[in-house]
Protein backbone atom coordinates (compact mmCIF):
# COMPACT_ATOMS: atom_id res chain seq x y z
CA UNK A 1 0.00 0.00 0.00
CA UNK A 2 3.10 2.71 0.84
CA UNK A 3 4.53 1.66 -2.18
CA UNK A 4 1.26 2.29 -3.92
CA UNK A 5 0.61 5.44 -2.40
CA UNK A 6 3.86 6.51 -3.25
CA UNK A 7 3.75 6.11 -6.78
CA UNK A 8 0.22 8.28 -6.92
CA UNK A 9 2.15 11.07 -5.93
CA UNK A 10 4.86 10.61 -7.67
CA UNK A 11 2.98 10.43 -11.06
CA UNK A 12 0.07 12.64 -9.91
CA UNK A 13 2.92 15.27 -9.34
CA UNK A 14 5.15 14.31 -12.73
CA UNK A 15 2.50 14.76 -15.07
CA UNK A 16 1.01 18.44 -13.66
CA UNK A 17 1.98 21.30 -14.94
CA UNK A 18 3.46 22.33 -11.43
CA UNK A 19 6.48 19.84 -12.08
CA UNK A 20 8.08 21.05 -15.20
CA UNK A 21 7.67 24.54 -14.39
CA UNK A 22 9.57 23.98 -10.77
CA UNK A 23 12.44 22.08 -12.88
CA UNK A 24 12.34 24.77 -15.29
CA UNK A 25 12.80 28.29 -12.09
CA UNK A 26 15.69 26.04 -10.42
CA UNK A 27 17.58 24.69 -13.22
CA UNK A 28 17.98 28.94 -15.05
CA UNK A 29 18.39 30.39 -11.46
CA UNK A 30 21.00 27.92 -9.68
CA UNK A 31 22.82 26.92 -12.60
CA UNK A 32 23.14 30.52 -13.74
CA UNK A 33 23.59 31.85 -10.72
CA UNK A 34 26.37 29.28 -10.45
CA UNK A 35 27.99 30.54 -13.67
CA UNK A 36 27.97 33.88 -12.48
CA UNK A 37 29.09 33.74 -9.24
CA UNK A 38 32.09 31.18 -10.72
CA UNK A 39 33.47 33.79 -13.39
CA UNK A 40 33.28 36.42 -10.70
CA UNK A 41 35.06 33.98 -8.10
CA UNK A 42 38.23 33.42 -10.89
CA UNK A 43 37.92 37.22 -10.97
CA UNK A 44 38.67 37.68 -7.72
CA UNK A 45 41.43 35.21 -7.34
CA UNK A 46 43.20 36.92 -10.64
CA UNK A 47 42.96 40.15 -8.23
CA UNK A 48 44.04 38.96 -5.31
CA UNK A 49 46.88 37.55 -6.92
CA UNK A 50 47.74 40.76 -8.64
CA UNK A 51 47.59 42.82 -5.72
CA UNK A 52 49.64 40.42 -3.28
CA UNK A 53 52.03 40.64 -5.98
CA UNK A 54 52.70 44.16 -6.43
CA UNK A 55 52.29 44.69 -2.20
CA UNK A 56 55.32 42.10 -1.81
CA UNK A 57 57.49 44.12 -4.82
CA UNK A 58 57.19 47.10 -3.14
CA UNK A 59 57.80 46.53 0.18
CA UNK A 60 60.78 44.19 -0.86
CA UNK A 61 61.75 47.74 -2.91
CA UNK A 62 61.49 49.67 0.25
CA UNK A 63 63.85 50.56 3.19
CA UNK A 64 62.40 50.78 7.17
CA UNK A 65 62.76 54.83 6.22
CA UNK A 66 60.30 54.65 3.80
CA UNK A 67 57.60 52.56 6.15
CA UNK A 68 58.41 55.38 8.87
CA UNK A 69 57.63 57.92 6.68
CA UNK A 70 54.39 56.25 5.66
CA UNK A 71 56.13 55.81 2.03
CA UNK A 72 55.13 52.11 2.03
CA UNK A 73 52.22 49.82 3.99
CA UNK A 74 52.27 46.79 4.64
CA UNK A 75 48.82 45.17 3.39
CA UNK A 76 47.65 41.66 4.37
CA UNK A 77 44.83 40.56 1.54
CA UNK A 78 41.54 38.67 2.15
CA UNK A 79 41.84 35.85 0.24
CA UNK A 80 38.61 34.72 -2.05
CA UNK A 81 36.58 31.83 -0.54
CA UNK A 82 35.86 29.30 -3.54
CA UNK A 83 32.43 28.17 -1.82
CA UNK A 84 31.30 31.89 -1.63
CA UNK A 85 29.97 30.84 -5.38
CA UNK A 86 27.30 29.19 -3.12
CA UNK A 87 27.04 31.30 -0.34
CA UNK A 88 28.29 34.61 -0.45
CA UNK A 89 28.18 35.18 3.40
CA UNK A 90 30.31 37.81 4.59
CA UNK A 91 32.42 37.66 1.81
CA UNK A 92 31.34 41.00 -0.19
CA UNK A 93 30.82 43.19 3.29
CA UNK A 94 34.42 42.10 4.77
CA UNK A 95 37.15 44.44 4.48
CA UNK A 96 39.63 43.50 1.11
CA UNK A 97 42.91 44.27 2.84
CA UNK A 98 44.33 45.88 6.22
CA UNK A 99 47.08 48.34 6.53
CA UNK A 100 49.71 47.20 9.37
CA UNK A 101 51.28 50.49 11.17
CA UNK A 102 53.19 50.73 14.69
CA UNK A 103 50.18 52.32 15.64
CA UNK A 104 47.85 48.79 14.60
CA UNK A 105 46.00 47.66 11.52
CA UNK A 106 43.37 49.51 9.77
CA UNK A 107 40.55 48.59 7.16
CA UNK A 108 40.65 49.06 4.01
CA UNK A 109 37.68 49.24 1.64
CA UNK A 110 35.51 46.14 0.93
CA UNK A 111 33.71 44.79 -1.73
CA UNK A 112 30.49 45.93 -1.41
CA UNK A 113 31.92 49.26 -2.22
CA UNK A 114 30.92 49.01 -5.64
CA UNK A 115 27.33 47.35 -5.69
CA UNK A 116 24.17 49.25 -6.64
CA UNK A 117 21.31 49.96 -4.01
CA UNK A 118 19.49 46.69 -5.42
CA UNK A 119 21.93 44.98 -3.41
CA UNK A 120 19.96 45.29 -0.32
CA UNK A 121 17.66 42.65 -1.78
CA UNK A 122 20.27 40.13 -1.24
CA UNK A 123 22.66 38.21 -3.51
CA UNK A 124 20.64 35.80 -6.29
CA UNK A 125 23.27 33.03 -5.07
CA UNK A 126 22.57 29.55 -4.63
CA UNK A 127 21.82 30.00 -0.31
CA UNK A 128 19.30 32.73 -1.63
CA UNK A 129 17.57 31.04 -4.48
CA UNK A 130 16.59 28.20 -2.21
CA UNK A 131 15.66 29.78 1.10
CA UNK A 132 13.81 32.46 -0.94
CA UNK A 133 12.49 30.34 -4.16
CA UNK A 134 12.69 26.87 -3.79
CA UNK A 135 11.43 26.83 0.04
CA UNK A 136 8.77 28.84 -1.09
CA UNK A 137 7.47 26.14 -4.37
CA UNK A 138 8.20 23.16 -1.60
CA UNK A 139 5.30 24.84 0.96
CA UNK A 140 3.07 25.10 -2.68
CA UNK A 141 3.59 21.47 -3.94
CA UNK A 142 2.40 20.46 -0.05
CA UNK A 143 -0.77 22.97 0.57
CA UNK A 144 -3.20 20.61 -1.36
CA UNK A 145 -2.03 17.10 -0.20
CA UNK A 146 -4.32 16.99 2.13
CA UNK A 147 -6.71 19.46 2.38
CA UNK A 148 -7.23 19.40 -1.55
CA UNK A 149 -7.64 15.88 -2.05
CA UNK A 150 -10.36 16.03 0.60
CA UNK A 151 -11.97 18.63 -1.48
CA UNK A 152 -12.19 16.60 -4.66
CA UNK A 153 -13.02 13.65 -2.80
CA UNK A 154 -10.48 10.91 -3.34
CA UNK A 155 -9.10 11.16 0.22
CA UNK A 156 -12.52 9.58 1.42
CA UNK A 157 -11.91 6.85 -1.42
CA UNK A 158 -8.56 6.19 -0.94
CA UNK A 159 -9.73 5.49 3.29
CA UNK A 160 -12.42 3.34 2.39
CA UNK A 161 -10.27 0.64 1.15
CA UNK A 162 -8.49 0.03 4.76
CA UNK A 163 -5.91 1.77 4.27
CA UNK A 164 -3.87 3.14 7.14
CA UNK A 165 -4.16 6.72 7.63
CA UNK A 166 -0.07 6.52 9.24
CA UNK A 167 0.99 5.06 5.96
CA UNK A 168 -1.29 7.21 3.85
CA UNK A 169 0.68 10.09 5.12
CA UNK A 170 4.24 8.73 5.20
CA UNK A 171 3.28 7.79 1.31
CA UNK A 172 2.47 11.48 0.45
CA UNK A 173 5.14 12.80 2.20
CA UNK A 174 7.85 10.74 0.43
CA UNK A 175 6.29 10.66 -3.19
CA UNK A 176 5.30 14.41 -2.97
CA UNK A 177 8.81 15.13 -1.89
CA UNK A 178 10.80 12.87 -4.08
CA UNK A 179 8.74 15.25 -6.51
CA UNK A 180 10.56 18.38 -5.60
CA UNK A 181 14.10 16.82 -4.45
CA UNK A 182 14.68 14.91 -7.89
CA UNK A 183 14.72 18.35 -9.47
CA UNK A 184 17.07 19.61 -6.99
CA UNK A 185 19.46 16.86 -7.26
CA UNK A 186 19.21 17.11 -10.96
CA UNK A 187 20.26 20.38 -10.66
CA UNK A 188 22.62 20.89 -8.15
CA UNK A 189 24.95 17.81 -10.04
CA UNK A 190 24.16 19.40 -13.21
CA UNK A 191 25.63 22.87 -11.61
CA UNK A 192 28.84 21.02 -10.32
CA UNK A 193 29.35 19.71 -14.10
CA UNK A 194 29.41 23.32 -15.05
CA UNK A 195 31.54 24.67 -12.03
CA UNK A 196 33.74 21.69 -12.94
CA UNK A 197 34.11 22.36 -16.75
CA UNK A 198 34.55 25.64 -15.68
CA UNK A 199 38.20 25.10 -13.98
CA UNK A 200 36.39 25.49 -10.31
CA UNK A 201 38.66 23.15 -7.98
CA UNK A 202 35.94 20.78 -6.52
CA UNK A 203 38.08 18.52 -5.44
CA UNK A 204 40.64 21.06 -3.65
CA UNK A 205 41.24 21.16 -0.23
CA UNK A 206 38.04 19.73 1.72
CA UNK A 207 35.80 20.68 -1.00
CA UNK A 208 34.31 17.23 -1.63
CA UNK A 209 33.13 17.23 2.24
CA UNK A 210 31.86 20.51 1.91
CA UNK A 211 29.81 20.06 -0.65
CA UNK A 212 28.45 16.65 0.47
CA UNK A 213 27.48 18.26 3.62
CA UNK A 214 25.70 21.46 1.31
CA UNK A 215 23.98 18.95 -0.36
CA UNK A 216 22.57 17.03 2.81
CA UNK A 217 22.09 19.87 4.77
CA UNK A 218 19.54 21.62 1.86
CA UNK A 219 17.85 18.27 1.28
CA UNK A 220 17.08 18.10 5.36
CA UNK A 221 16.31 21.65 5.00
CA UNK A 222 14.01 21.06 1.86
CA UNK A 223 12.37 18.25 3.91
CA UNK A 224 11.81 20.13 6.77
CA UNK A 225 9.44 22.70 4.64
CA UNK A 226 7.58 19.86 3.19
CA UNK A 227 6.75 18.71 6.47
CA UNK A 228 5.58 22.06 7.62
CA UNK A 229 3.80 22.51 4.88
CA UNK A 230 2.06 18.98 5.24
CA UNK A 231 1.31 20.03 8.94
CA UNK A 232 -0.45 23.06 7.21
CA UNK A 233 -2.82 20.85 5.00
CA UNK A 234 -3.59 18.72 7.37
CA UNK A 235 -4.87 20.96 9.90
CA UNK A 236 -7.17 22.63 7.04
CA UNK A 237 -9.92 21.68 5.54
CA UNK A 238 -9.42 23.62 2.21
CA UNK A 239 -6.61 24.05 0.00
CA UNK A 240 -7.21 27.99 0.13
CA UNK A 241 -7.10 28.18 3.84
CA UNK A 242 -4.10 25.74 3.37
CA UNK A 243 -2.27 28.17 0.90
CA UNK A 244 -3.18 31.25 2.65
CA UNK A 245 -1.59 30.04 5.61
CA UNK A 246 1.32 28.58 4.27
CA UNK A 247 2.12 32.08 2.29
CA UNK A 248 2.03 33.43 6.22
CA UNK A 249 4.42 30.86 7.80
CA UNK A 250 6.90 31.47 5.18
CA UNK A 251 6.92 35.14 5.50
CA UNK A 252 7.48 34.76 9.26
CA UNK A 253 10.12 31.74 9.10
CA UNK A 254 11.91 33.81 5.92
CA UNK A 255 11.84 37.31 6.42
CA UNK A 256 9.98 38.60 9.53
CA UNK A 257 12.14 35.99 12.64
CA UNK A 258 15.51 36.40 10.87
CA UNK A 259 15.78 40.43 10.42
CA UNK A 260 13.70 40.82 14.06
CA UNK A 261 16.63 38.28 15.55
CA UNK A 262 19.05 41.22 15.27
CA UNK A 263 16.98 43.86 15.99
CA UNK A 264 16.23 42.43 19.51
CA UNK A 265 19.40 41.37 20.50
CA UNK A 266 20.69 44.87 19.43
CA UNK A 267 18.06 46.54 22.15
CA UNK A 268 18.37 43.45 24.46
CA UNK A 269 22.16 43.58 24.48
CA UNK A 270 23.47 47.05 22.93
CA UNK A 271 27.11 46.60 21.66
CA UNK A 272 29.50 49.36 20.56
CA UNK A 273 30.33 49.89 16.81
CA UNK A 274 33.61 49.32 15.38
CA UNK A 275 33.83 52.72 14.82
CA UNK A 276 33.60 53.86 18.37
CA UNK A 277 36.02 51.07 19.81
CA UNK A 278 38.45 52.54 17.37
CA UNK A 279 37.78 56.06 18.42
CA UNK A 280 38.33 54.69 22.04
CA UNK A 281 41.48 52.90 21.07
CA UNK A 282 42.69 55.95 19.44
CA UNK A 283 41.70 57.79 22.37
CA UNK A 284 43.49 55.72 24.98
CA UNK A 285 46.62 55.60 22.81
CA UNK A 286 47.19 59.17 22.69
CA UNK A 287 46.54 60.16 25.99
CA UNK A 288 49.25 57.58 27.15
CA UNK A 289 52.10 58.70 24.44
CA UNK A 290 51.08 62.45 25.78
CA UNK A 291 51.93 60.99 29.18
CA UNK A 292 54.74 60.28 28.12
CA UNK A 293 55.81 63.07 25.88
CA UNK A 294 55.03 65.11 29.49
CA UNK A 295 57.26 63.05 31.28
CA UNK A 296 59.97 63.09 29.01
CA UNK A 297 59.79 67.00 28.28
CA UNK A 298 60.16 67.22 31.71
CA UNK A 299 62.92 65.26 32.33
CA UNK A 300 64.94 66.76 29.76
CA UNK A 301 64.89 70.12 31.06
CA UNK A 302 65.66 68.94 34.67
CA UNK A 303 68.70 67.25 33.05
CA UNK A 304 69.78 69.82 30.35
CA UNK A 305 68.05 73.19 30.88
CA UNK A 306 65.16 74.71 28.77
CA UNK A 307 65.23 74.97 25.29
CA UNK A 308 66.23 78.48 24.43
CA UNK A 309 65.55 80.58 20.94
CA UNK A 310 69.36 79.79 20.78
CA UNK A 311 68.58 76.25 20.06
CA UNK A 312 68.69 72.89 22.19
CA UNK A 313 71.18 72.69 25.37
CA UNK A 314 74.33 71.12 25.37
CA UNK A 315 73.84 67.25 26.05
CA UNK A 316 76.76 65.67 28.58
CA UNK A 317 77.12 61.83 27.73
CA UNK A 318 76.66 60.90 31.56
CA UNK A 319 73.52 62.83 31.43
CA UNK A 320 72.38 61.55 28.43
CA UNK A 321 73.11 57.89 29.43
CA UNK A 322 70.21 58.80 31.95
CA UNK A 323 68.01 60.63 30.05
CA UNK A 324 68.15 57.46 27.57
CA UNK A 325 67.50 55.15 30.32
CA UNK A 326 65.11 57.30 32.07
CA UNK A 327 63.37 56.74 28.01
CA UNK A 328 63.64 53.18 28.07
CA UNK A 329 62.05 52.76 31.09
CA UNK A 330 59.00 55.21 29.87
CA UNK A 331 58.84 52.81 26.43
CA UNK A 332 58.60 49.46 28.53
CA UNK A 333 56.19 51.49 30.73
CA UNK A 334 53.89 53.22 27.85
CA UNK A 335 54.24 49.65 25.97
CA UNK A 336 52.54 47.95 28.91
CA UNK A 337 50.25 50.29 29.49
CA UNK A 338 48.71 50.75 25.94
CA UNK A 339 48.91 46.44 25.97
CA UNK A 340 46.57 46.72 29.37
CA UNK A 341 44.31 49.12 28.23
CA UNK A 342 43.80 48.08 24.21
CA UNK A 343 43.41 43.99 25.26
CA UNK A 344 40.73 45.38 28.18
CA UNK A 345 38.77 47.80 25.06
CA UNK A 346 38.88 44.66 22.61
CA UNK A 347 38.27 42.05 25.05
CA UNK A 348 35.02 44.08 26.30
CA UNK A 349 34.06 44.95 22.64
CA UNK A 350 34.46 41.29 21.96
CA UNK A 351 32.52 40.07 24.91
CA UNK A 352 29.47 42.62 23.97
CA UNK A 353 29.48 41.42 20.42
CA UNK A 354 29.64 37.13 21.82
CA UNK A 355 26.45 38.43 23.85
CA UNK A 356 24.74 40.11 21.15
CA UNK A 357 25.45 37.52 18.25
CA UNK A 358 24.38 34.53 20.56
CA UNK A 359 21.38 36.34 21.67
CA UNK A 360 20.60 36.85 17.85
CA UNK A 361 21.52 33.22 17.09
CA UNK A 362 18.98 31.80 19.61
CA UNK A 363 15.84 33.87 18.38
CA UNK A 364 16.92 33.32 15.02
CA UNK A 365 16.74 29.31 15.35
CA UNK A 366 13.17 29.96 15.75
CA UNK A 367 13.19 29.86 11.87
CA UNK A 368 14.19 26.62 9.72
CA UNK A 369 15.55 29.07 7.07
CA UNK A 370 17.81 31.23 9.60
CA UNK A 371 19.16 28.11 11.03
CA UNK A 372 20.01 26.74 7.34
CA UNK A 373 21.37 30.36 6.75
CA UNK A 374 24.05 30.18 9.30
CA UNK A 375 24.83 26.49 9.03
CA UNK A 376 25.60 26.78 5.17
CA UNK A 377 27.42 29.84 4.91
CA UNK A 378 30.17 28.63 7.96
CA UNK A 379 29.90 25.14 6.19
CA UNK A 380 31.13 27.35 2.35
CA UNK A 381 33.58 29.51 4.89
CA UNK A 382 32.03 32.83 4.52
CA UNK A 383 29.96 32.68 7.39
CA UNK A 384 30.83 34.02 11.33
CA UNK A 385 33.19 31.58 11.97
CA UNK A 386 35.78 32.66 8.97
CA UNK A 387 35.00 36.36 9.80
CA UNK A 388 35.90 36.17 13.38
CA UNK A 389 39.10 33.99 12.21
CA UNK A 390 40.20 36.98 9.45
CA UNK A 391 40.25 39.09 12.38
CA UNK A 392 42.08 36.84 14.35
CA UNK A 393 44.18 36.54 11.67
CA UNK A 394 44.80 40.59 11.45
CA UNK A 395 45.43 40.64 15.07
CA UNK A 396 47.89 37.94 15.12
CA UNK A 397 49.88 39.70 12.25
CA UNK A 398 49.79 42.89 13.69
CA UNK A 399 51.54 41.08 16.98
CA UNK A 400 53.90 39.46 14.52
CA UNK A 401 55.01 42.66 12.64
CA UNK A 402 55.29 44.68 16.07
CA UNK A 403 57.67 41.10 17.36
CA UNK A 404 59.82 41.37 14.05
CA UNK A 405 59.83 45.04 12.40
CA UNK A 406 58.18 47.82 14.92
CA UNK A 407 59.82 47.25 17.80
CA UNK A 408 63.05 48.85 16.53
CA UNK A 409 61.04 51.58 15.28
CA UNK A 410 61.95 54.31 18.04
CA UNK A 411 59.89 57.62 18.49
CA UNK A 412 60.69 60.33 21.07
CA UNK A 413 58.10 63.17 21.15
CA UNK A 414 58.15 65.60 24.26
CA UNK A 415 56.26 68.28 25.50
CA UNK A 416 58.19 70.47 27.71
CA UNK A 417 56.94 72.07 30.79
CA UNK A 418 57.29 75.95 29.57
CA UNK A 419 55.31 74.99 26.23
CA UNK A 420 56.12 74.08 23.23
CA UNK A 421 57.42 70.70 22.07
CA UNK A 422 59.80 68.30 20.03
CA UNK A 423 60.17 64.99 18.31
CA UNK A 424 62.52 62.63 16.60
CA UNK A 425 62.36 59.04 15.78
CA UNK A 426 65.08 56.64 14.76
CA UNK A 427 65.50 52.90 13.89
CA UNK A 428 67.66 50.70 16.15
CA UNK A 429 68.36 47.91 13.71
CA UNK A 430 68.01 47.70 10.31
CA UNK A 431 65.30 45.00 9.17
CA UNK A 432 65.44 43.51 5.39
CA UNK A 433 61.45 43.70 4.55
CA UNK A 434 61.69 40.50 2.44
CA UNK A 435 62.15 38.77 5.36
CA UNK A 436 59.03 39.72 6.82
CA UNK A 437 56.39 37.31 7.15
CA UNK A 438 53.62 36.89 4.70
CA UNK A 439 50.10 37.68 5.86
CA UNK A 440 47.64 34.48 6.39
CA UNK A 441 43.93 34.04 6.66
CA UNK A 442 43.02 31.12 9.16
CA UNK A 443 40.80 29.23 7.41
CA UNK A 444 37.53 26.87 9.02
CA UNK A 445 37.27 23.00 9.09
CA UNK A 446 34.17 21.36 8.08
CA UNK A 447 34.11 20.09 11.44
CA UNK A 448 34.73 23.52 13.00
CA UNK A 449 31.31 24.55 10.91
CA UNK A 450 29.31 21.42 11.90
CA UNK A 451 30.32 21.99 15.95
CA UNK A 452 29.89 25.55 15.82
CA UNK A 453 26.27 25.35 14.10
CA UNK A 454 25.23 22.64 17.16
CA UNK A 455 22.18 25.31 17.46
CA UNK A 456 21.03 24.87 13.67
CA UNK A 457 21.51 21.14 13.48
CA UNK A 458 19.16 20.50 16.25
CA UNK A 459 16.26 24.17 15.05
CA UNK A 460 16.31 21.85 11.40
CA UNK A 461 16.06 18.57 13.10
CA UNK A 462 13.46 20.07 14.91
CA UNK A 463 11.30 21.32 12.09
CA UNK A 464 12.02 18.11 10.35
CA UNK A 465 10.08 16.23 12.72
CA UNK A 466 7.66 18.12 15.36
CA UNK A 467 6.04 19.16 12.33
CA UNK A 468 5.59 15.57 10.37
CA UNK A 469 4.65 14.68 14.25
CA UNK A 470 1.70 17.04 14.34
CA UNK A 471 0.57 16.21 10.92
CA UNK A 472 0.28 12.87 11.76
CA UNK A 473 -1.93 13.60 15.48
CA UNK A 474 -3.47 15.84 12.62
CA UNK A 475 -4.72 13.48 10.63
CA UNK A 476 -5.62 10.40 12.81
CA UNK A 477 -8.54 12.55 13.38
CA UNK A 478 -8.72 14.67 10.19
CA UNK A 479 -12.72 14.77 9.25
CA UNK A 480 -12.47 13.29 5.00
CA UNK A 481 -16.27 13.95 4.73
Amino acid sequence: MFKTIVRKELLENLLSYRFPLFFLITAVLILVSLYVYNVDYHKNVRDHSEQVRLAQEELASSRMSDLMMGRVKIRGFLPPTALSVLATGFQSSLPLYYEFEPEGSKPGGSAGGEESILSVFGKLDFLFIIQMVVSLIVLLFASDMIAGEKEMGTLRAILANSAPRHTLLLGKLAGGFLTVWIPFVVVFVLGLIVLGLMSFPIGGADHPGRLAAIFLTTTVFLLAYYAIGLMISASSSRSRTSLAAILLVWIVFQIVVPRLSDMLASVIHPARTETVVSIQKSLASKTIDREKAVALGAKYVELFGPITDKGSPVEPEDKKKVFEAFQSQWDERASEMKSSQLREIEDSFRREKERQRGLASAFSLLSPGAAYSRLLTDICGTGEIDRVNYYQSVQDHQRTLDAALYQYVKKRTMIFPGGGSGSSSSITKMVDMKTLPAFSVKTSRLGDALAGNWGSLISLAFWLLAPFAAAYVRFLKYDVR
